[in-house]
């Protein structure tokens, strides 16, 4: 079974979480190719000629064998791409593919239902697979081996966005003890206001431990969010830490409210922190509620099932049915 991946070369994030899924699955026979440089090599090259070197990236994909090939966003150049194989194109986030740019792919799947009308639009009806959410990577997304004695309350992992700046900003202020990690650090008010809570970003392989010093998660959605959620809830979930998260339509198809704390408002998620802070107990038996939600239901072994069901021959899709059921 090979498998070709093809998206930004980043090492945290939705791609490496794939590749690693399938790689578990099928080991040796999957290969990412990068829709960005991941080496000062190649980002000269990029650089001299970014036309050339994404010709370069259509032609190799289209010279490549394999059995599958699973896209993650769309690039205009992609239009040149062969159109008599499996390929699956999965948007994140606000969908930019135009009228007549989608003859490459067998099925096109979205992570936010509130672009659906939107991509129904600019793609073939009969591509379109609906909504392919993300999920979490439960060998990595797992509580820290060591029991650790919490020492703060609340902590924010994400980047900045607008919709964040004022629920974070109004916390701040009610002087809730919420550590922030994100590219908030000395480039915003935030940061210059509070700079005993702003910190750097933290690599993924470090989000554990920084959940395991902290009682609460804060989840605030970016603005982009319109339907559903984002990877942060799932990877929250198994990291096993009580959630406070601000609503969306949707996020009820993926938990129950007995297992997240959510809050309509800034004023509503100061009151759901500080009764989660009051009652320990009650947040331990949430978290632990959400982490068995998400790795019964909601792994990139699911997604990866669901979106490539009726392509796998019998004896791939019970592995990726195997790595599902693991307890992990």
């Amino acid at each position: 079974m090979k498998i070709l991946l093809v998206a930004k070369p980043w090492k945290g994030g939705l791609a490496k979480y794939l590749f690693q899924a399938l790689s578990d699955a099928f080991p040796n026979q999957v290969r990412w190719l990068p829709t960005y440089p991941d080496s000062f090599s190649e980002h000269l090259r990029y650089r001299q000629n970014k036309s050339a070197w994404l010709d370069q990236l259509v032609t190799t994909i289209n010279q490549t064998d394999y059995d599958v090939a699973i896209f993650v966003n769309y690039l205009s150049i992609f239009k040149k791409l062969r159109a008599d194989r499996r390929h699956l194109l999965w948007m994140t986030d606000a969908p930019n593919i135009k009228q007549g740019e989608d003859t490459a792919f067998e099925r096109i799947f979205i992570s936010d239902l509130g672009y659906e009308q939107r991509l129904l639009t600019q793609i073939d009806a009969h591509r379109y697979q609906g909504e392919l959410a993300f999920a979490c990577y439960p060998k990595l997304h797992q509580p820290a081996q060591l029991k650790q004695i919490k020492t703060r309350d609340a902590c924010f992992i994400g980047n900045k966005d607008p919709f964040r700046d004022h629920h974070l900003g109004y916390l701040l202020q009610q002087k809730i003890d919420v550590q922030v990690y994100g590219n908030y650090f000395l480039r915003t008010p935030l940061f210059w206001q509070y700079p005993l809570h702003v910190h750097a970003g933290v690599q993924n392989k470090a989000m554990q431990q920084i959940y395991a010093q902290h009682k609460l998660s804060i989840n605030i959605h970016a603005k982009v969010v319109k339907d559903g959620t984002n990877m942060r809830t799932f990877e929250c979930a198994a990291y096993q830490i009580p959630q406070v998260i601000d609503t969306r339509p949707g996020l009820s198809r993926f938990f129950e409210e007995n297992a997240l704390m959510v809050s309509e408002q800034p004023a509503q998620m100061l009151s759901h922190i500080h009764y989660l802070l009051d009652y320990p107990a009650y947040a331990e038996e949430m978290a632990v509620y959400a982490r068995q939600i998400v790795l019964s239901q909601h792994t990139y072994y699911h997604r990866l099932l669901q979106a490539l069901h009726g392509w796998l021959p019998a004896d791939a899709e019970y592995r990726l049915q195997q790595a599902s059921t693991l307890s992990y």
